[in-house]
């Protein structure tokens, strides 16, 4: 190689390595504190979201004062809790309850019916009360400067009272465009977003692990997966996970081709998934048999100015 060559060579592999460094969207982002060039730094912090349908009102364990869901969110010591079916309680009834497992921090999107909620370590701020168009409502909230959507889909295969819907699918895909306008459509320049909750449907990711998948309807989350959602569950773990049924609502192990299903979810925007270090769906003796739902989890990476 003569020396032009060379110096070719040597020019094209440094343009090549640039490039890599700067131009990829799927680069590993670093944990460590950052320097600015300003001389400010960036601080990293990991936390722990959880989403559960505890069953109108966690009703199995409240003849015991809570105390055994109490003791086992404790355990899993989340930064952010999501609550479907936080039945009977107020605001101030469900601040009471998560300041027990270290939350000083409670908001619900209502206080009759089937209610979601969010109870946080730290201070939330309320964007949103979602409940026109849609059949149990919604939340959004920003926490650590994450928006996340607390949601909980209509749960029946007949139209609702008073919907133009053709069945419960169409009126399922309406309620999610409803959200989806009322948040990440709306907000074009926020990019971490969480969406989360029982979702009543199915997703075409679990298609090949579901034992009707072939004659399910999908659009709910084809729609979701389409607005640049993602599913962390699904992307990091190999297997099929059910989130229902449990113990308690009649699992008494595969038959067939039957696996369960999953029908609750925490979703990832890109720039979430990014910054997803681990999701799961949590299996113990607890949650065999306080719900009819298992609770979905993940571990998320921020970053603090």
């Amino acid at each position: 190689m003569n020396k032009f060559s060379k110096i070719l060579y040597a020019a094209m592999a440094l343009a090549m390595a640039v490039c890599n460094l700067s131009c990829s969207d799927d680069e590993e982002l670093p944990t460590g504190d950052l320097e600015l060039n300003s001389g400010s730094s960036v601080t990293t912090e990991t936390l722990k979201v959880l989403s559960y349908n505890v069953l109108e009102g966690m009703k199995l364990d409240k003849a015991n004062n809570y105390n055994n869901f109490v003791t086992w969110v404790n355990e899993q010591a989340p930064d952010i809790m999501a609550i479907e079916e936080t039945n009977g309680f107020t605001t101030e009834k469900l601040t009471a309850l998560s300041a027990r497992w270290g939350h000083n921090y409670a908001e619900m999107c209502k206080e009759s019916g089937y209610p979601v909620s969010i109870t946080s370590k730290y201070p939330i701020e309320v964007v949103s009360r979602i409940l026109d168009g849609v059949w149990h409502g919604g939340i959004h909230v920003k926490i650590k400067g994450i928006n996340i959507l607390v949601l909980h889909l209509y749960p029946f295969s007949y139209t609702p009272s008073g919907s133009n819907a053709a069945n419960g699918d169409a009126y399922r895909l309406e309620e999610i465009q409803t959200y989806l306008n009322h948040t990440i459509r709306k907000y074009p320049d926020e990019k971490y977003w969480l969406m989360m909750g029982d979702f009543n449907s199915f997703s075409p990711l679990d298609k090949n692990d579901l034992s009707s998948g072939t004659t399910l309807n999908y659009q709910v989350h084809q729609t979701i997966l389409d607005s640049g959602y993602r599913d962390p569950v699904r992307e990091m773990n190999v297997n099929f996970v059910r989130s229902c049924p449990t113990i308690y609502g009649g699992w008494t192990g595969p038959s067939g081709s039957y696996k369960g299903s999953r029908i609750d979810f925490i979703y990832a925007s890109g720039e979430a998934m990014r910054n997803m270090l681990d999701a799961q769906i949590l299996m113990d003796d607890f949650t065999d048999n306080h719900s009819d739902h298992y609770p979905v989890t993940v571990t998320c990476r921020i970053y603090n100015e």
